[in-house]
């Protein structure tokens, strides 16, 4: 009985191993983008706060840390938010993502890094190194853009 209970295990085992695919295979497209988009539009929104509040000089400083804080931690998700390759007719994605993926992980490296400048000039509540250090962030976006995102006249990031 116990061989018979063994090689039904190692049955299962093989079974379960031979069964399993990548995640790339496991995971629709479309939810992989939405994702991603979901993760560019945090990074867009957060930004857009912290713009409105220092260009409107709104009462709102402590929020500009905040912001700061999100826009931060959701700069850690950007490079591996494009781990898994999708792209859809009509995208942003740019293939160069995935065939330059050393260069383009770099490139969001340079966002993280902004995005702490950012979080520690907010910190000081000097709103002109804020201002000068979401410029910097805003740089970093661009920068990446251009080799990495295709851009649409109705394009949402």
């Amino acid at each position: 009985m116990n061989v018979r209970l063994y090689i039904l295990s190692a049955l299962m085992c093989c079974a379960l191993l031979t069964s399993a695919v990548r995640a790339e295979e496991v995971h629709s497209a479309e939810g992989i983008i939405t994702y991603r988009e979901k993760v560019m539009d945090v990074l867009k929104y957060q930004s857009g706060a912290i713009g409105a509040i220092l260009k409107n000089k709104l009462p709102y400083g402590d929020d500009v840390l905040v912001h700061a804080k999100g826009l931060q931690a959701t700069s850690r998700l950007v490079a591996p938010s494009f781990k898994l390759k999708a792209m859809k007719d009509g995208g942003g994605a740019r293939a160069e993502i995935w065939a330059q993926w050393d260069e383009y992980v770099a490139a969001a490296k340079v966002l993280e890094e902004a995005a702490d400048r950012l979080v520690a000039a907010a910190e000081t509540g000097d709103t002109k190194a804020t201002a000068q250090a979401m410029r910097a962030v805003g740089g970093s976006c661009s920068s990446c853009h251009k080799p990495f995102r295709i851009k649409h006249a109705n394009h949402r990031h």
